[in-house]
């Protein structure tokens, strides 16, 4: 496969069916390098789209509906202009509106050296996690530790107040805190199932170190990004994105729409990110997999669904009218003996709640104005599936018309690994342009 080589900047005129090789080590300036998230695109994405439809004007809508760690919305507030993301996943969320929030330095600095000197003194009672198998994930000198810096960061509205600058700041731990769980526990950190590796033993870092180390970046960053001249109002919404969204907006129309949606047969995002919820997800009410595992079946491309939903399905009786796509579930469902029924059950309704989500953000979008989708095609039971077409199609018939589809080519990858022939590595994200009719 051929690529045509870039560098940093992506150009505004992208020829159809391009596909880019981008060359860049700049994604994780400002606040973009936060967190750890599985299959985010980069911030030379948005940035184009911004630069390419919103040239030297500020003060529009940008609307990201799966926003997930908040790329395209650090990228719209450096912009100028106003953004909202929404995301079904609850800690996403608040990783995004971290990374957004413009922060008091003050006070930052003042609680930051109440920290410091407080880790090492004994607490009056910590901060213990709902979890009935904690050892078999850390070792007790990191429940120990792990257990101050929560109560600590617990304690904060308490001693310095309930002022919305200091829940910023008190986020902004929170997310700090959770950057860091994954390194200091037993779980593999290459692997996007959370499980304890007895072939590749792990010696997990030592917690203090590791979030010290972590807190003196956040800290710079963020007080970087607050001091960016010009930065407007970023909000984040907790909703499923087929939910419909125009109330959200009073009316308001959105200007551009950057966005990369779950693939089929999605991340398990709960399961990855299953460490971090046992000491963070009491602010969500996910701390135990019973409240996670309830809450991962609303999401977009969840594979964990009961037998009760999937059992009668057949593409003959339930199909989404496009041909190619129907004979791709036909053709999953009769060649795998053991999941066919239930694989391309779970891609039929992939696609069903897509032509959901096109259907609702038709309603919210300006006359003209673009969306740009960034998806991966995907295989199925060994059937390939290509999605970007398909979305394509779907989205047509809500009000949009594709007018380019280029690609590039995925280079970093938060967690590799090997899904043993499960669907392979999407190597190419397709880059979709629609404009609402």
């Amino acid at each position: 496969m051929e690529y045509r080589t870039v560098k940093n900047i992506i150009p505004n005129d992208i020829e159809n069916g391009v596909i880019l090789s981008i060359n860049t080590n700049s994604v994780t300036q400002y606040t973009h390098g936060f967190h750890k998230y599985p299959a985010k695109f980069i911030p030379q994405i948005p940035r184009w789209a911004i630069n390419k439809y919103l040239t030297n004007k500020q003060d529009n809508l940008i609307l990201d509906p799966f926003c997930g760690s908040g790329t395209t919305l650090v990228e719209s507030t450096l912009s100028g202009n106003f953004s909202v993301g929404i995301d079904i996943d609850p800690l996403s969320a608040m990783i995004s509106k971290v990374k957004t929030t413009r922060i008091n330095e003050l006070e930052l600095q003042k609680i930051i050296e109440w920290l410091k000197n407080n880790l090492n003194k004994p607490q009056k009672k910590l901060f213990t996690p709902d979890c009935k198998t904690l050892n078999h994930w850390f070792t007790d000198d990191a429940i120990s530790k792990l257990s101050t810096i929560r109560t600590l960061i617990n304690s904060i509205p308490e001693l310095f107040g309930k002022e919305q600058k200091i829940n910023d700041i008190q986020d902004l731990l929170i997310i700090c805190f959770s950057s860091v769980i994954r390194r200091v526990s037993n779980a593999d950190d290459e692997s996007q199932k959370t499980y304890v590796s007895h072939t590749k033993i792990k010696q997990p870092e030592e917690v203090y170190l590791t979030f010290l180390s972590q807190l003196d970046y956040f800290v710079k960053r963020i007080i970087d990004f607050s001091n960016y001249p010009n930065l407007k109002t970023a909000n984040t919404l907790i909703l499923s994105s087929s939910e419909t969204i125009s109330e959200t907006f009073n009316g308001q129309k959105i200007d551009l729409a950057i966005t990369s949606p779950p693939y089929i047969k999605a991340i398990d995002y709960v399961y990855n990110q299953m460490v971090e919820l046992f000491w963070i997800g009491d602010l969500f009410q996910m701390q135990t997999q019973e409240q996670q595992n309830k809450k991962k079946k609303l999401y977009i491309g969840n594979k964990q669904i009961p037998v009760t939903e999937f059992r009668n399905y057949s593409p003959n009786t339930a199909n989404l009218g496009i041909e190619a796509l129907d004979n791709k579930l036909q053709q999953v469902f009769d060649s795998d003996k053991k999941n066919g029924r239930k694989h391309a059950y779970i891609t039929y309704k992939y696609f069903m709640e897509m032509n959901k989500h096109f259907q609702s953000i038709s309603e919210c979008m300006k006359k003209k104005a673009h969306y740009i989708m960034v998806v991966g095609d995907s295989d199925v039971s060994n059937i390939h599936f290509d999605t970007a077409d398909f979305l394509s199609i779907i989205a047509e018939r809500n009000g949009f018309k594709l007018i380019n589809k280029w690609g590039y080519k995925i280079k970093n990858r938060f967690m590799r690994f090997d899904r043993k022939g499960r669907g392979g590595i999407i190597d190419i994200d397709w880059v979709l342009d629609f404009v609402k009719c």
